[in-house]
C-alpha cells in the first residue's frame, strides 16, 4: 500500500516555532496603514470586473468552481496593478501578497468566518502561525500570516470583505472595512484629545501611487 504524503499535505516545516504574534488588530493597522486601503480598493474593483464579465457566460454553462476561480483571477489582476512587485505565486500555485513584512492570503470565508480550505497539514500550519517556508523558498518564515476574506450572500453576491487573523486554529480578531480609512494614521497609543477641543476629520483622499 502506498503511504506517501503529497507535497501539499507535507509542506516544508524545518522550523517548528511560532511566527511573530499579533496581539490585536490595531498593531496590524499600524504596520500595514496604506496597504490595507489599497487591498480593499482592489477588491471592489475586482468585484466590478467580475460582475461585468461573468455574465457573458450563461449560468447553465459554468463548470464547477468557475465562479470562484474567475473572481480570484480578477482579484489578483487588480492587486497586481497596485502591488506589481509584492504579489507572488508560491508553492502549489498559491497566490500571496508580501507587504510590510506580512503575508496576506486571499480566501472566501465560510459561515464561521474562517477560510474555506481542505484540511491538510499545510492549512493547519497556516492557522497555527507555524514558522517555515510555507509558500516560497525565499519567504521570511517568521512573518505573520493574515487573510483577506469575503463572504457570499444567498444570491451569490460578494459581501463583507475583511481582514482575519487566525492562530491556534481560532479567529483572534478581524478588521472590518469600516475600520479602514484612506491614508489613516493609526497609532498604537492614541493621544488623548483635551475635553472641549474641536476634532475635524479629513476627507477621503484618492490613492494613486503604487506600493512596492
Amino acid at each position: 500500500m502506498n503511504n506517501k504524503i503529497s507535497p501539499a499535505k507535507l509542506g516544508n516545516f524545518q522550523r517548528t516555532g511560532k511566527r511573530k504574534r499579533l496581539i490585536n488588530a490595531k498593531e496590524c493597522q499600524y504596520d500595514m496603514k496604506e496597504s490595507l486601503f489599497l487591498i480593499f480598493n482592489a477588491y471592489h474593483k475586482a468585484v466590478e470586473l467580475y460582475n461585468s464579465e461573468i455574465r457573458l457566460t450563461n449560468p447553465q454553462d459554468r463548470v464547477r468552481g468557475m465562479e470562484a476561480s474567475y473572481f480570484n483571477a480578477k482579484l489578483m489582476q487588480c492587486l497586481r496593478e497596485v502591488f506589481p512587485y509584492n504579489l507572488k505565486r508560491g508553492k502549489y500555485g498559491r497566490m500571496f501578497l508580501y507587504s510590510n513584512e506580512y503575508i496576506v492570503l486571499f480566501k472566501k470565508l465560510d459561515k464561521n468566518g474562517k477560510p474555506m480550505n481542505i484540511r491538510t497539514k499545510l492549512s493547519s500550519s497556516i492557522e497555527n502561525q507555524m514558522q517555515g517556508n510555507l509558500f516560497d523558498n525565499e519567504e521570511d518564515g517568521t512573518s505573520p500570516i493574515i487573510f483577506f476574506g469575503y463572504s457570499k450572500s444567498l444570491i451569490g453576491e460578494m459581501i463583507r470583505p475583511r481582514i482575519v487573523y487566525i492562530d491556534e486554529e481560532c479567529i483572534k480578531w478581524t478588521i472590518e472595512e469600516k475600520d479602514i480609512l484612506p491614508q489613516q494614521e493609526v497609532t498604537l497609543f492614541p493621544v488623548q484629545t483635551p475635553e472641549g477641543a474641536h476634532v475635524s476629520v479629513k476627507p477621503h483622499l484618492k490613492v494613486k501611487k503604487k506600493v512596492n
